[in-house]
């Protein structure tokens, strides 16, 4: 199982994401200010993340946060589960 990097840009803020990222990994993770790692059972998750400049839609501004997740001894199906997660944990819905 090689490295797999996957890396999205989400419309929050970096403590919004924060705020959010325990959901998805269990105890034993470290926090460096914009890096989180979790090492389990061999494997290595890094997230890294940065703010970039908002994004604007005539009045309206929306935040811009840049996340790379890096994946180490992974398999493919175990990455897609985790984005899969992801993208459940920090859906929002309008309304």
């Amino acid at each position: 199982m090689a490295k797999s990097i996957v890396v999205k840009t989400l419309a929050m803020t970096q403590v919004d994401f924060v705020r959010h990222l325990p959901v998805l990994l269990p105890d034993g993770y470290s926090v460096d200010a914009e890096t989180w790692l979790l090492k389990e059972s061999g494997r290595l998750l890094t997230i890294r993340m940065h703010s970039t400049a908002d994004r604007k839609l005539g009045s309206l501004r929306l935040p811009q946060l840049r996340v790379e997740f890096e994946f180490d001894a992974y398999s493919e199906q175990e990455v897609d589960v985790f984005m899969r997660r992801l993208s459940q944990v920090y859906h929002r819905g309008g309304g």
